[in-house]
Formats: structure tokens, sequence, C-alpha cells
């Protein structure tokens, strides 16, 4: 993608570079293999999401943190609700995103949100090794989306996101559109979603490559049990296509396939300003995971509590040996 003829970037820039993979991996056996651009769209925006395991599109009451996996969560519920989310991610890299929505009656509820991923300082060195001062990346996107009520239990949403990345001397810009359905069923008790995702086109490359964006299509549903405290959730990702190869992998199967694009997320209701939660996504194992007999790569664990009408989530990512990363949603209408 960069093609640093005149300097080594270090570290960091190792990191930058596989963070532009789906699952954001570190080296790692299976390291998932596809490269695209713009791959930050596929951070988990929000800390409930990602205590589930990652993007869902059939939560209940998704809010507006979650309108960039469906626009279909936007509903007269988030009226004037506004989200802020800050991701700690690996070194002092960072993830933060903003949202804002507001409903108008008779025509729908409209969004707008900016995510912001910063990379930290980075060492420029000549080829030598020796230091001759640091430079910046960065990666942006600002997303505006509409939905509404189109038919009795079914919500349909549509948004775009104008998009700029910039590492040191090399620059790209995009354009994105995203869409998605949502209907309620069972006395909302089982919800479905159907979603596409990141379908766009570079309007300006970095070295005159132009590269595909991380273009997926997710399905799911969940269902609350009607006597327990549970609600189960379930998503599937990538169903644009069958094959998602990780590297260093040995003649995958049907089953390996599947479940590489499975993504699973639990929350334990214990009352209605308490939730915990708990997700697995199967692909992030696979990238992720070490030689280890028991590797939690993929799991995350959350907790959702709301005092004062602020909702507060705060979730715990497993990146295998690296460790985990940590993450932190607020939201409140007003």
């Amino acid at each position: 993608m960069i093609k640093p003829a005149r300097r080594i970037y270090g570290l960091k820039l190792l990191l930058l570079s596989m963070l532009f993979s789906v699952s954001t991996a570190i080296p790692a056996k299976g390291q998932f293999t596809e490269d695209r651009v713009f791959g930050f769209l596929e951070l988990t925006g929000s800390a409930r999401s990602a205590g589930l395991g990652g993007n869902h599109v059939a939560l209940a009451d998704g809010g507006v943190s979650l309108f960039t996996a469906n626009p279909a969560y936007l509903t007269d519920r988030a009226h004037k609700e506004v989200s802020f989310s800050y991701l700690n991610h690996l070194s002092d890299i960072y993830l933060a995103t903003v949202d804002f929505a507001y409903h108008l009656d008779q025509l729908g509820t409209f969004a707008s949100g900016i995510r912001y991923l910063n990379y930290g300082d980075m060492q420029r060195t000549t080829r030598d090794g020796a230091r001759i001062g640091t430079f910046n990346a960065y990666d942006f996107s600002w997303s505006f989306a509409f939905s509404r009520e189109w038919l009795p239990s079914l919500t349909a949403g549509i948004g775009t996101q104008l998009i700029a990345s910039s590492y040191d001397d090399y620059q790209s810009t995009g354009v994105a559109f995203f869409g998605g359905l949502m209907y309620t069923f069972n006395e909302g008790n089982t919800i479905a979603g159907l979603s596409f995702q990141h379908l766009g086109t570079q309007l300006t490359t970095y070295d005159g490559t132009r590269e595909e964006l991380p273009f997926t299509i997710t399905a799911g549903i969940s269902h609350r049990l009607n006597h327990l405290p549970l609600r189960f959730n379930l998503a599937l990702h990538s169903l644009n296509k069958w094959e998602i190869p990780v590297y260093d992998d040995d003649s995958p199967g049907f089953a390996d396939y599947l479940f590489r694009h499975v993504r699973l997320g639990t929350e334990i209701l214990f009352s209605k300003h308490a939730h915990l939660r708990l997700g697995y996504d199967h692909l992030k194992n696979q990238s992720l995971k070490s030689d280890k007999r028991l590797d939690f790569a993929g799991a995350s664990i959350g907790l959702g509590i709301m005092v004062y009408s602020i909702h507060m989530d705060i979730s715990r990512s497993s990146f295998s040996e690296s460790g985990g990363i940590t993450q932190i949603s607020l939201s409140k209408n007003f």
C-alpha cells in the first residue's frame, strides 16, 4: 500500500500496515491476508458491540453509536442522542468517535458521526538508522445517514462516508455508502437485520495504485428468552464472499470457512440499568491466535450500566499474547 523507498519507519509503521486488515491484527500465526484500503472503517465504534465480539446489525436498542454498522438502528428513540467512544489500542494508537442523531416527525431520523484513528508519533530514520525526526499518521471519516420506518416493524436506512487518510507524505481520500434493514417481530423479543458497508471507491490514491474498500454484507439476528434474562446475538459477516483466507493456513475446509463468518454475542440482563456481555469472533481468533492449546483471541467481555440517564459501556477484547484492548462509550439523549 505504502512504499517508503527513502525511509525506514520502524515498528509502529509495521503495526500501522497491519491495522489495514479487517481485524487490525498484529503478527500472528493465522494473520488475515487480504489487503484493502481504509480498513479502519471496520473497527468497532461502540464498546457495546465490542463486548459482543464486534459489529452486529440486529441489536435491541442499538442507538446512534451503531448507525455506521446498520443505519436502521436510527429510530425516534435516538432523538437528540449524543454518543462518544474511545478505543485505547496497542502502543499509543487510539480511535475516537462522536455521533449525533435527530428525529423529525413525518420524515425520519438523521445522524452524523466522526471517526478518527491516530497512530501517534513515529520515528523517521535514514537507511542507515540515523534519526531525522518524527511524523504522524491518521485515518478520518465523516458519516451521514437517514432512516425511517417504512412498514410496521420494518426500518430501513442509508448513509454515506467521506474518508481521508494521511501517512506522512502519502495521502488518500475516498467515498463510501452503507445501508441496512431491521425487522422486529415476536413482540419485540426477536430482531433480524441486514446491512452492507463500505461500498465505494478511492477518490485519490496513495501512490497511483487504486485499491478496493473493505466492502461487506452482514446479516444478523438477536433473540431474548421469555423466561430468562438472556439475549443471544448472531452476526454472519462478509457474506459477499465465501473464502476468507488467513496466513499460514493449512488447506481450510468447509467448516473453517463457515465459522470465519460467524460472530456471537450474549447479553445477561441483570436489570434495566446493568448488562453483562460476552462475545466471540472466530475470524479474529484464527487471525490472532498463537500456538497455545487454549487461546482467548477473539473473545471479549463488556459491561453496560445507566447512571442518571447516561449510558456507559466498557469492553475488553483479547489479542492473544499481545494482551487486549479496552474501549469505553458514553451516550445520552438531550
